[in-house]
């Protein structure tokens, strides 16, 4: 029997990686036969949970109603109580909020800081440390860390770094090649080119538009750029097929649009390069590392939560942040890359991760921190 009875409260389980990391640390608990609970909107996620030790109760606790905080927050307090939870874990600042208007007196509390948050008004800033009032606080990269501390004045003693993890068990797992011809079949992918990956939600902060510019600046007779990630920001994905259209570079880019797990794994493998430029410092940046657990090479802004995954690998995967003049001579340069060129630049990688940012190591330092915080 475990010595804690944890409750994660989530706004929703859609898709994203705080909901992923969510879901990780349930199912590990689930694994191990530790009942456990999650308080979320609801979501299509919700599904991939062990139904036996994992019980999910919906509230509207992805609401940004302020006013209705404190009704969801009684209701909150009395599953709780009637569940014996004695660890809270909050992965956004609404749920953090809401336990900040309960009685704490008898659980503990966590919250995993997934971002550094934007925003430098006095209201977006009181809103945002609404995290930082736990008993114990998570980052999910170094980067995070340092940045939350300096950012919201936070003791340092009182975090903890929990990295991100990508699911290397999954990644060792032979795919299906049905799934990767499908995906080159549907989209009518020319293997034969050299394909750049960018795989990221097509939104304005992760850097589409800005991608198109660097690519006009290159030889693209022997190039396929597929951008693959969510669309359901149709305004920018607009912009962005113009975009492509008023460059003529419909033959050379592809919108792709949003792909599941496996066919993203996919187009890892069938890649020359994948690439990340997002215009703000992510957190983490989970393609990063999957794209290089993949061997497949990576050029990525040097910053953010990806700073600390570049770390002490090879320069030529690492970009300054928004240098676009030294883009196109530097994704020139990992496109002409051997194969023994790109085995040496890649070597140690898969190891470097696995023992700094994969999904088994994520899940077991949250345990060790549940069993060392409960009440």
């Amino acid at each position: 029997m475990s010595s804690f009875n944890l409750v994660q409260i989530v706004p929703s389980l859609d898709s994203g990686g705080v909901e992923r990391g969510t879901v990780d640390v349930a199912n590990f608990l689930a694994e191990k036969k530790i009942q456990n609970f999650i308080i979320t909107s609801g979501g299509k996620m919700i599904k991939e949970l062990d139904k036996n030790f994992t019980h999910v109760h919906q509230l509207p606790v992805a609401t940004k109603n302020f006013f209705s905080y404190p009704l969801i927050a009684r209701k909150i307090n009395q599953f709780i109580k009637a569940n014996n939870i004695n660890i809270a874990h909050v992965r956004s600042r609404g749920p953090a909020w809401m336990i900040n208007l309960m009685s704490k007196n008898n659980i503990k509390t966590i919250a995993t800081f997934h971002n550094v948050y934007g925003g430098n008004s006095y209201l977006k800033k009181i809103y945002n440390k609404g995290l930082s009032k736990m008993d114990h606080l998570v980052a999910i990269s170094e980067y995070v860390r340092e940045t939350i501390i300096k950012k919201y004045n936070l003791n340092p003693n009182n975090i903890s770094v929990i990295n991100r993890g990508i699911d290397t068990e999954y990644f060792n797992k032979l795919l299906d090649d049905g799934i990767r011809d499908n995906i080159i079949n549907t989209h009518q992918i020319d293997t034969a080119k050299k394909i750049i990956l960018f795989p990221a939600r097509v939104t304005s902060w992760k850097g589409q538009l800005e991608f198109i510019d660097v690519i006009k600046k290159i030889d693209t007779q022997n190039i396929l750029v597929l951008f693959a990630g969510d669309t359901k920001n149709e305004s920018y994905t607009k912009l962005v097929r113009d975009k492509i259209k008023q460059n003529s570079l419909e033959g050379v880019c592809k919108i792709l649009g949003r792909v599941n797990q496996d066919e993203m794994r996919s187009l890892y493998e069938i890649a020359d390069l994948s690439v990340s430029f997002p215009l703000r410092a992510e957190g983490f940046g989970r393609t990063v590392s999957e794209s290089l657990y993949s061997k497949t090479p990576v050029l990525a802004f040097d910053y953010g939560g990806v700073k600390n995954q570049l770390a002490n690998l090879n320069e030529i995967f690492k970009a300054k942040h928004q240098d676009y003049q030294a883009l196109p001579k530097k994704i020139e340069k990992l496109l002409s890359l051997s194969d023994d060129q790109k085995k040496e630049a890649l070597e140690g990688v898969q190891s470097f991760i696995e023992s700094n940012f994969s999904k088994i190591n994520m899940v077991n330092q949250y345990l060790k921190l549940y069993e060392s915080t409960k009440s």
